[in-house]
């Protein structure tokens, strides 16, 4: 079992995993248990990440350093990560990593935009609903990763979207 420290959004997190199999961990993040399963490796890590029974996705790519780029149910957000006993200074979050965003909210997976949750000029805090995406058969809630006003919406309710596709920015 390795143990890991992890800075998100300013909070640090203890964690710590154990591979079960190949490709299937077990992880203990501040005392919750999680099952988790590489589902697909190309340039961005697709799992399968398991709390009981509701299931969700995640998506992770290495930038630089112990920097993650990390998407949880499609809500995109910077990791600082480190494993603990490696070395004795704070986990620290490149600033430039977290506004890398540059206020754009793309999409992480193809889908149909279901309800926008936002107009133009609203004003957005960190994890405020903005849009809801069907995907694979699932509505998945997209939320701000940043704080400021809607600048523009660049998608209509009902249009089919796909990855990487600009929906709104934020600014």
């Amino acid at each position: 079992m390795r143990d890991y420290r992890a800075k998100v959004n300013g909070r640090v997190y203890s964690a710590s995993v154990e591979e079960k199999a190949s490709n299937h961990f077990r992880v203990e993040l501040d005392g919750q248990v999680f099952e988790i399963e590489l589902v697909g490796k190309n340039e961005v890590l697709d799992w399968s990440v398991r709390s009981g029974e509701r299931a969700v996705r995640a998506q992770t790519r290495a930038l630089q350093n112990d920097i993650v780029e990390t998407w949880l149910a499609g809500v995109p957000f910077a990791t600082a990560v480190q494993a603990v006993g490696l070395a004795n200074y704070p986990v620290q979050t490149d600033r430039t990593v977290e506004r890398r965003y540059g206020g754009e909210i793309r999409a992480l997976m193809p889908g149909r935009v279901t309800s926008i949750l936002v107009k133009e000029t609203d004003y957005v805090e960190v994890g405020s609903p903005l849009l809801i995406l069907e995907a694979m058969k699932m509505q998945n809630e997209i939320s701000s990763p940043i704080v400021g006003r809607v600048k523009s919406i660049g998608i209509r309710e009902g249009e089919t979207v796909k990855k990487d596709a600009l929906l709104m920015e934020i600014g």
